[in-house]
């Protein structure tokens, strides 16, 4: 019997995954495996963990922990931006144990006029049977079973019995638990089913609409009177099933390629290769697995014809496909596919504020509003961000093409490497949209006038630093300006000045130290082979002087020449930091001032407010990936 500090620790983790899997999910699969993934706990731990211990575990934060946190908060706040059902299935990943989620994978038969349900299920079939046992009850089942119906099926060690076929009264969907020595140890659920993809000509679909048909099919569940709901049943990768050539042309249509390892296409094509083709999907002969199957099943005398038939086929492709995305990478570390899943759906959320910024700035721009005042503002506004953005241009070009900036030159580095921060300062001090950012001082001065009292402007997130403290240019942490000054935030978009600050107080001391550990290290390079080059030639292993001197000339031309690759790629990464940090500083502004114009014409402060929504959820974003990055 397991002692009490051995016990308590893992049953306690058992409880707390237990409360989390009872939460309700809109997905039958989710549902289903929950309850079966349920463990079950003694009444004496339940009361022994209730009665204080769990305190101790929630004390300790992690990556994970913090993820999981910030989804729900970012499901709680922006519903509408996020795709709910694969949150959901991502949040299932992250409650269960790093290294053993369940990874769903869907079968997925183009519905083109082909066959392609029975490929599919017979690709199935390919990817489960196990050739060192006879014909299993579950292959017959499969094979002789309504294609029309999705299937379930669930890949795992055996249990009491090794299949079953199971029809769930619950949620009315065929499933079947099999066990395959090869998968076993993936925990890996299967969705086999048809999907409708809405084809077009190339370039026509995105990869957004595939993602949502592929990676969130419907399923037609049974409900009352003969009448059917459909249920979204998210997946972590896709499988596409085409038969034949027509297959093929539907497949080559769609962007598959473009998206991530999440979704993969294969035709089935019996005497033709994926070289032949010239394809970018692949191709299977599913024919010659089956062939080869049942020869090694006759004897173990046809394993050599089995194995060249396994591979012709370009089934283990498939194979090491679906092993990729569930196999971690090492122990306790999360599975390819979870993460897959979770950065997928926060790119596609970044996608969505970016569609909605893009569209309020637009309406905003062409708001017409009964006051000639409103439009003479917002026609205004589309001069000053023109004309900021042809002064960003103009003036950046000079100041990186003037006098300042051919001071530091890579050759010049060596007397002037204190001189970087200095020169850089003076550079986006005089360059960066200093008339811009006056005019937009004027433009928020008439938009006050219009209104009679001075709006409050949605503000970059810099700007919440700014009572914080702030970095010098030597690196040191100056005192924040609320200890020095009675600060407070402009009244007007303060995008430019926050950028302008962002590149002085954090950008240019990385230049300068990097700037100065280059020089160090090319003296250092140059001194060492310099001092080489006179012990060979003072301990007579050098006959001639030349030879000592080339020696140290070698060491010096490649200690330069590191130096010029590494200086020049960095001037060229800061230069297009700067341009890059101007122009979402101009677009910014832009944005604020035009919902406070479409605040002041529709009599109202709604534009305000939603564009704070936007910027919370853009933060939720943000410390998602940031979580992510750092988790196992």
């Amino acid at each position: 019997m397991a002692s009490k500090s051995d016990l308590l620790p893992r049953s306690t983790r058992r409880l707390l995954r237990q409360g989390r899997h009872v939460t309700a999910s809109p997905c039958p699969i989710c549902a289903r495996s929950s309850l079966a993934a349920r463990p079950r706990s003694s009444p004496r731990l339940q009361n022994r963990s209730q009665a204080g211990w769990p305190r101790l575990l929630s004390t300790s934060t992690n990556p994970r922990t913090e993820l999981q946190n910030t989804l729900l908060e970012l499901q709680k706040q922006s519903p509408n931006l996020i795709n709910i059902s694969r949150l959901q299935l991502a949040l299932q990943g992250l409650r269960q144990d790093a290294g053993n989620e369940i990874i769903r994978v869907a079968i997925l038969g183009l519905a083109n006029g082909t066959e392609a349900d029975a490929t599919a299920a017979r690709v199935l079939h390919a990817l489960l049977a196990d050739p060192l046992q006879e014909v299993q009850p579950w292959e017959k089942e499969l094979e002789n079973r309504d294609g029309s119906k999705p299937l379930i099926v669930r890949v795992g060690p055996p249990r009491n019995h090794a299949v079953s076929l199971e029809i769930e009264k619950e949620v009315g969907l065929d499933e079947m638990h099999i066990s395959c020595p090869e998968l076993d140890a993936y925990n890996l659920e299967f969705l086999l089913m048809g999907v409708d993809v809405p084809y077009g000509a190339p370039g026509e679909t995105t990869i957004q609409t595939l993602e949502d048909a592929v990676l969130v099919p419907t399923v037609d569940i049974p409900s009352a009177n003969d009448r059917v709901s459909p249920i979204s049943t998210p997946v972590h990768q896709a499988l596409l099933v085409a038969d034949g050539l027509m297959g093929a042309v539907n497949v080559s249509a769609l962007p598959v390629s473009e998206t991530d390892e999440s979704i993969s296409a294969v035709v089935q094509m019996e005497g033709v290769t994926k070289e032949q083709l010239q394809a970018s999907f692949d191709v299977v002969d599913v024919s010659l697995a089956e062939k080869g199957l049942g020869l090694f099943r006759q004897g173990p005398q046809n394993a050599m014809d089995y194995e060249r038939l396994w591979f012709s086929s370009n089934v283990p492709t498939l194979l090491k496909w679906l092993k990729d995305g569930a196999k971690p990478g090492a122990a306790d570390e999360t599975k390819p596919a979870v993460r897959r899943l979770i950065a997928s759906t926060l790119q596609n959320t970044s996608s969505q504020i970016q569609l909605v910024e893009a569209r309020k700035l637009s309406k905003a721009l062409t708001l017409h509003s009964d006051d000639p005042a409103v439009a003479a503002l917002n026609k205004r506004l589309t001069d000053w961000a023109q004309n900021a953005h042809a002064e960003l241009q103009d003036e950046l070009d000079l100041a990186f093409k003037g006098r300042r900036w051919r001071k530091l030159g890579w050759w010049k580095l060596f007397w002037r490497v204190d001189d970087v921060a200095m020169l850089t300062n003076e550079m986006l001090g005089q360059r960066f949209m200093p008339t811009a950012e006056q005019e937009l001082v004027y433009l928020t001065g008439r938009i006050a006038q219009l209104g009679g009292s001075s709006p409050e402007y949605p503000q970059p997130k810099s700007s919440l630093d700014a009572t914080e403290s702030r970095k010098l240019g030597s690196g040191e942490h100056a005192p924040p300006l609320a200890a020095t000054s009675s600060y407070s935030l402009p009244k007007w978009p303060g995008h430019i000045a926050f950028t302008r600050r962002y590149l002085q107080n954090e950008t240019v001391p990385a230049l300068q130290s990097l700037a100065q550990k280059l020089v160090i290290q090319s003296l250092g390079t140059s001194g060492i082979t310099t001092s080489l080059a006179a012990l060979l030639y003072m301990s007579s292993f050098a006959s001639t002087i030349y030879e000592a001197g080339a020696v140290a000339a070698l060491g010096i031309v490649y200690s330069l020449g590191r130096l010029q690759k590494r200086w020049d790629a960095a001037r060229n990464f800061w230069e297009g930091e700067v341009r890059e940090e101007g122009r979402k500083a101009v677009r910014g502004a832009e944005e604020s001032v035009a919902v406070v114009l479409e605040s002041n014409g529709s009599n109202g402060t709604t534009g305000v407010e939603e564009m704070k929504k936007l910027q919370n959820t853009k933060e939720l974003i943000a410390k998602a990936e940031d979580a992510l990055a750092r988790m196992k």
